[in-house]
This record gives C-alpha cells, sequence and structure tokens, in this order.
C-alpha cells in the first residue's frame, strides 16, 4: 500500500482573510490558487461548469481576526464529519486514547447517538452554512477533518467550499493543529474533480499559516461495496483513472492508529 505523510512547517506563511463570522457575509475566495472543473448536482452525471478560486493574503483591515486566548488542552479535539467511514474510527480511536473528543455533524433526523454512547460530545454545524463553524472550534487544540460530500450533492460545496470555509475559521480562531486527509497521487490526477480539488485545498491549507498535517490516502477497505458495487449496478459514475496499476486500500482502523501516531509527534 502506498500512502505519503507530510507535516509542513508554517514559519513564514501569509495569513488568510477572515469573513466567516456569526452574521452571514461573502467568504474569501482565494485567488492564488484555483479549481475548474465539470461538476453537476452530484459526483457522477448531470454536469455543469464550474469555477472555484482561492486565495491567501494579508489580512484586510476590519476583518475579524481572534488573538490568542485562554490555553486549551492538548487533549481537546474535533472530529469534522465523525459519521462517516473514516470518522467514526477516528472518534473511537481518540476516545480510546483519552483524548477529550467534539464531533461536528450535520443536523439530521436519525441523531448520532452512538457518538454519544461511546463518550464523546456532539455538536451541530454544517460545512455549507460558514456562519455555523465558529461555535463548535471554541475551547479546541486540534481539528482532524474527515468530512467529503454526500454522493447527491454539487461536489464544490462541502469538499470545497465548506474546507476553504473551516480552514479560514480554525485559523481566526487560533486552532493549534489541523489533520487533513488527501488522497494519494492527487497532483497527478487534475481530470478528477475530487482529487483536483483534494489537492488544491492542500495548497490552500499550506497558505494558510496552520500547522498541519496532510494524510495522502488510498481507498477505503471499508468502502469497497458502496464505492464500486452499487454504483455500476445502479448504472453510476465510478471515477478512477487508466493507469495500468493496481489499487491499494487500507482499513480505516489502520489509519486511525497511523493519525494519532503521526498526531503526537
Amino acid at each position: 500500500m502506498k500512502m505519503a505523510l507530510l507535516k509542513v512547517p508554517t514559519a513564514g506563511a501569509a495569513q488568510l482573510s477572515w469573513r466567516c463570522s456569526v452574521v452571514h457575509t461573502a467568504l474569501a475566495i482565494p485567488n492564488s490558487h484555483s479549481i475548474s472543473a465539470s461538476a453537476g448536482t452530484g459526483r457522477g452525471k448531470g454536469r455543469r461548469e464550474w469555477r472555484v478560486k482561492c486565495s491567501s493574503g494579508e489580512i484586510e483591515k476590519g476583518a475579524v481576526n481572534f488573538g490568542p486566548g485562554s490555553p486549551v488542552r492538548a487533549t481537546s479535539i474535533l472530529v469534522v464529519g465523525a459519521t462517516g467511514t473514516l470518522g467514526r474510527q477516528i472518534v473511537r480511536r481518540a476516545l480510546d486514547e483519552g483524548y477529550d473528543v467534539r464531533c461536528l455533524v450535520r443536523p439530521r433526523p436519525a441523531p448520532a447517538d452512538f457518538l454519544r454512547d461511546w463518550g464523546a460530545t456532539v455538536v451541530n454545524a454544517d460545512l455549507s452554512k460558514p456562519e455555523t463553524i465558529p461555535a463548535t472550534l471554541v475551547g479546541i487544540h486540534t481539528v482532524i477533518d474527515c468530512a467529503t460530500g454526500r454522493p447527491e450533492e454539487p461536489i464544490q460545496t462541502v469538499d470545497w467550499e465548506g474546507k476553504v470555509a473551516l480552514i479560514q475559521c480554525a485559523k481566526a480562531m487560533g486552532i493549534q493543529k489541523y489533520v487533513f486527509y488527501s488522497i494519494h497521487n492527487c497532483d497527478k490526477h487534475p481530470e478528477v474533480p475530487l482529487m483536483e480539488i483534494k489537492y488544491c485545498t492542500e495548497k490552500f491549507l499550506r497558505d494558510s499559516g496552520l500547522n498541519h498535517i496532510i494524510i495522502r490516502l488510498c481507498g477505503f477497505m471499508q468502502g469497497l461495496i458502496g464505492q464500486y458495487a452499487v454504483p455500476i449496478l445502479e448504472e453510476k459514475s465510478v471515477w478512477g483513472t487508466d493507469a495500468p496499476t493496481r489499487i491499494a486500500y487500507m482499513d480505516t482502523q489502520d489509519i486511525a492508529r497511523l493519525t494519532f501516531s503521526s498526531h503526537t509527534k
């Protein structure tokens, strides 16, 4: 299995503009990195053209910039996307290792009671609604970002625009470490929308000035049926490459162990 782990120093990095507050305003969309791709209402058919841009620069006059506040415990973490295939394993591992775990989940008809039963705190927010994000970050040391959009959503809503908002909020509120999961070789396949977005998010995160860890993953072993078998049976698109190489898969429990091994170093 192939995987790259990258920890980037933050010295000298540019700061982001802060335009995300409890009063909904326009997000700061960068211009130093850009994405253009064909996307539809979901991740397969029904395409339309869209373009998103991201930039980093000096904080503008009048922008909100939260300075250092009360110290937070290094054990306080926020898991974003905690109900997903990877997110739930991150929560389980974090609790087993003694972390104080807060889980950001979208409001849903069926509450994420299993997370509470495990001992985590659950807060409701939505990356597509930036005004809901800041309150979830109060008292948090580390953000572990496992979130991804639902198959029926436009791919850029959560995986790009939502991540830009989350990174900006984390920077403005003094989050001390940000863990981001990307995709192996995402920089080599810009023709695949999700891989292009992941690579652009990596660059945006590096430019943010946040202390961060980027973990590039291959496929999840737990997702084989949902990612390939079901879409094929339903005659939906399945993203991949035409490279004559084998695809590696990882157990999400192993990814959780790797995450906390890298987090403590």
